[in-house]
């Protein structure tokens, strides 16, 4: 379980950076072709997070 959720964290870290590198392409002007890509690779990782979290928090208050 821990695994899971340092996993989601390190897949978290690794969207987000891209989110930012997008996002920074689109302040300066130029386009941003993988802007979509890169908001559902942080939704995705924010969701196997808050589900791994969840699963850890029920384990340990059983």
């Amino acid at each position: 379980m821990i695994t899971a959720l340092f996993d989601s964290r390190r897949r978290l870290g690794w969207a987000g950076s891209n989110l930012n590198q997008a996002v920074k392409a689109l302040n300066s002007g130029a386009d941003a072709p993988q802007l979509e890509a890169a908001i559902a690779a942080v939704r995705r990782a924010a969701d196997t997070a808050h589900e791994a979290t969840t699963r850890l928090i029920k384990q340990n208050g059983s």
